[in-house]
């Protein structure tokens, strides 16, 4: 992962074409942004690159740009598991924000692990 002025990109290594792709993921459903290179210094150049030309065209466009994500996400559990999980964050003494926040921690951790073995 790569980091440049609050985006995160995901980076691929290509083996027939001996290329790296790269591409925004904290910016929503679809990247703002991709790029490739063909060393990771490059990589580095052309993520900054497009990451400021995006925002530059966005300025001149007058649109705002996408952000990344904010860290605010609305949930809907439906009534029951609402109930459930007021249940077992009060049962550990916690918030429900607090419960969610460690079981979702807990689940992304495990599959980020998985995708990486």
């Amino acid at each position: 992962m790569m980091k440049y002025k609050g985006y995160v990109a995901a980076v691929e290594f290509d083996d027939s074409t001996n290329a790296l792709h790269g591409r925004v993921i904290n910016s929503g459903p679809y990247p703002i942004a991709t790029f490739e290179a063909t060393d990771t210094k490059q990589l580095r150049q052309e993520f900054h690159r497009s990451i400021d030309e995006y925002i530059a065209w966005c300025e001149e466009d007058g649109v705002e740009p996408k952000q990344p994500f904010s860290g605010k996400l609305n949930l809907r559990l439906g009534s029951e598991l609402h109930a459930a999980v007021a249940q077992a964050a009060a049962s550990r003494e916690m918030s429900i924000n607090s419960w969610i926040v460690e079981a979702v921690r807990e689940r992304a951790s495990a599959a980020y692990r998985v995708a990486d073995e």
